[in-house]
């Protein structure tokens, strides 16, 4: 990876911050992947964040710094509980980013080899699997998303429901792979995994049907128990987000399926239209979800084996997989408004199946390597034609295309590759099979040399001391009162996660409607999913939202008249907006600052935790200007009992009535339905460990 050759270095794209103030001289923003802004902007801040609380004894419950508040723990993508997140906690942190997408690609691949070996491969046909699936297009492309973690447990589930369908396991290791791939960060993947590994049990059968579905269906039941923890408290706050009531396309591109159309010839050029990593992309939708490039002799080797799948049913089953993805990938965007309708199916991103794709390719492509070093495998030729073909109908397609970007050297680059190394394969059909034992060792390393030239500049390294680093405009901004924006991509959200700043914008999927209705007033427009800038900076709800701060690029004049410009350096400047409403005020009443804070002190403020004194001679409300949810509850004064649900002021924020009187106001946020998600997963590791014991002693009561 390109982050081993530098001596402090990463993996990260976050090169591409140098694009915004105030990191504009930090690095080239050149050397970043400008696909990869989840990681930049979403994937890395919640990575530091965790680690920031766990490492001061806190559960990352709720993440203060972005969208006036928001749901850490239950936002879907965090995975706070995942494994290999937590070696984030324990671990020195360049030794965590490079130690994560290693783990997830060795994960991966091991699955692969034993869902293989479990499907009747020899050790060399298992080993050409487990190397295509890792690093074939989706899963290196998102390689540094949680997405990975889940795409790393694919294999590992369906090696699962294969040992249920053969006698060899139960419904346990199904429940333990599949309550992992839960708590990975994108249930998205986990409901494709539950649509593949339902239909390879359907194709696949069983000797003993009743049997196997029982135990595939209690395998997951059990599996959504042990995750409940999270898994709970996201499905409420799901059902609250924009991204889940929202009616329109989630702010996606219209559905053109002439681009659709085209996608599966990626399949033969992995840079049919450019690669974002070298500035070249000029293609219709993302290279990032879009990639399905899994090598050359991969289809080839796949194809060898089509003479004998139907032979065996777990190879038809495998077969039906590929040909199922295939469809939801290129074939249903066809039908986007049709399946918008039908509920939850409707909401699922389809063209994430690429994952399936590959896995499904990887895995055939192992049994073909086996009846081809047997010596037979003679349809591969029917892998060669198909891929001079479908390279034929790029070049007729794409030429002018080519010729108008002077990409046409390096499509004829991968063309002569490509279709050379099939051809060349094609001619060792001739070999008897003693020869091919002796040549076998150079497919594999030809596989990894061809995915690696496809794939890998997709992760760029960067130097860990250039990731958000701390330059002198967030050193002015780290001791100030009141809450921060920034001009346009200006401080780009979420790196107040990082900082420990107090931003109203936010730049995560899982958006709460509230929310985002109110920051859609004074925002371009409703986005129920990306992150829009500030349009409309005379907005009074800015002023609500205590914002006391607004950073733009350097040089840049003020978004609001008369605004005072307290810092102007070479990295940013950052004006104060002096009518901005302090966070923690008395509702409506006096026309300053200090008007407004009489008889308020904030005693302590922590990530989900607010410890306020008030005194008041008359009965007020009491406004805490965070983002309301039904995880906030508050008590007046100390001591057992007395927790009440806050008011929603201003449309989104907290209200508490107090006085007359003084005391202290407690505020505290735990995420709406954690109490019976904990329950729910000790019950279900209960019955996985007791389980356990009882089938350990009948083992042993048997061997006697």
């Amino acid at each position: 990876m390109p982050a081993l050759s530098i001596p402090d270095g990463i993996p990260s794209p976050a090169a591409t911050m140098a694009r915004f103030a105030p990191w504009e001289d930090v690095a080239d923003a050149e050397k970043g992947n400008p696909h990869l802004r989840d990681v930049t902007y979403q994937v890395q801040p919640w990575l530091l964040f965790l680690r920031h609380e766990m490492r001061q004894g806190r559960l990352p419950f709720w993440d203060p710094h972005q969208f006036s508040g928001a749901p850490y723990w239950s936002n879907g993508s965090s995975a706070p509980l995942f494994p290999l997140h937590l070696l984030f906690v324990v671990l020195p942190l360049q030794l965590s980013f490079v130690m994560l997408p290693w783990l997830r690609f060795v994960i991966g691949g091991l699955g692969v080899w034993y869902l293989a070996r479990e499907l009747g491969l020899g050790s060399r046909g298992s080993l050409i699997a487990c190397l295509i699936y890792p690093l074939s297009g989706l899963p290196v492309a998102w390689l540094l998303v949680p997405m990975s973690n889940a795409f790393a447990l694919v294999p590992w589930v369906l090696w699962s429901v294969e040992r249920i369908a053969n006698g060899k396991g139960g419904w346990r290791l199904l429940s333990v792979t599949a309550g992992l791939e839960l708590l990975a960060g994108h249930p998205e993947t986990v409901i494709h995994t539950a649509m593949i590994s339902t239909l390879y049990l359907l194709v696949r059968g069983s000797q003993d049907l009743l049997r196997s579905w029982a135990g595939f269906a209690f395998g997951w039941i059990v599996a959504a128990a042990l995750s409940a923890v999270v898994t709970l408290p996201f499905l409420f706050t799901l059902f609250e987000s924009s991204k889940w009531l929202y009616e329109g396309s989630g702010g996606g591109a219209e559905i053109n399926w002439i681009a659709i159309l085209v996608q599966p010839l990626r399949i033969v050029l992995p840079e049919m239209t450019g690669n974002p990593a070298s500035g070249t992309w000029w293609g219709p939708f993302n290279y990032i979800g879009t990639t399905v490039y899994a090598g050359t002799l991969t289809i080839l080797l796949a194809s060898a084996g089509l003479s004998d799948f139907w032979k065996d049913r777990r190879w038809l089953a495998i077969l039906a997989i590929l040909i199922f993805s295939f469809l939801a990938v290129y074939i249903l965007p066809l039908e986007y408004d049709l399946i918008k309708q039908i509920p939850v199916f409707g909401k699922l991103l389809h063209h994430r199946l690429r994952f399936a794709i590959g896995l499904s390719l990887a895995l055939l492509a192992g049994f073909g390597f086996n009846r081809w070093i047997e010596g037979s495998g003679k349809t591969l030729l029917i892998g060669t034609s198909m891929v001079a073909l479908l390279l034929g109908v790029a070049w007729f397609g794409f030429i002018e295309l080519w010729e108008e970007r002077g990409s046409v050297g390096t499509q004829l680059y991968w063309t002569i590759w490509v279709l050379g190394s099939a051809i060349i394969f094609s001619f060792s059909l001739f070999l008897k099979p003693d020869y091919r034992k002796y040549i076998w060792p150079a497919i594999p390393v030809i596989l990894v040399i061809d995915l690696l030239a496809a794939h890998g500049n997709i992760n760029p390294g960067l130097s860990l001391r250039k990731l958000y680093p701390v330059t002198p405009a967030i050193e002015f901004l780290n001791d100030k009162p009141g809450r921060v924006a920034g001009v346009g991509g200006s401080l780009h959200p979420n790196a107040a996660m990082v900082y420990g700043l107090y931003d109203i914008r936010g730049d995560n999927v899982i958006k709460l409607e509230r929310y985002e209705r109110v920051y859609s007033t004074f925002s371009t427009r409703y986005d129920p999913v990306y992150f829009l800038p500030i349009a409309d900076w005379n907005s009074p709800m800015i002023r609500k939202l205590g914002v006391k701060w607004i950073l733009t690029p350097p040089g840049y004049g003020a978004p609001v008249e008369g605004l005072k410009k307290l810092y102007d350096g070479e990295d940013a400047s950052i004006y104060r907006l002096d009518d901005g409403l302090p966070v923690v005020r008395w509702l409506g009443t006096g026309d300053t600052d200090e008007d407004l804070e009489i008889g308020l002190r904030v005693d302590e403020r922590l990530p989900g935790y607010w410890l306020i004194s008030w005194d008041s001679p008359v009965e007020k409300t009491l406004v805490v200007a965070e983002t309301w949810d039904r995880g906030w509850r508050a008590r007046l004064g100390h001591g057992p009992g007395g927790w009440f649900t806050p008011e929603v002021a201003d449309r989104v924020l907290m209200g508490i009535h107090v006085g007359p009187g003084s005391g202290q106001l407690e505020l505290s946020y735990i995420p709406y339905g954690l109490i019976p998600g904990v329950i729910i997963s000790l019950a279900g590791l209960s019955l996985l460990v007791i389980s356990a014991f009882i089938s350990y002693g009948e083992q042993r009561r048997f061997t006697r």
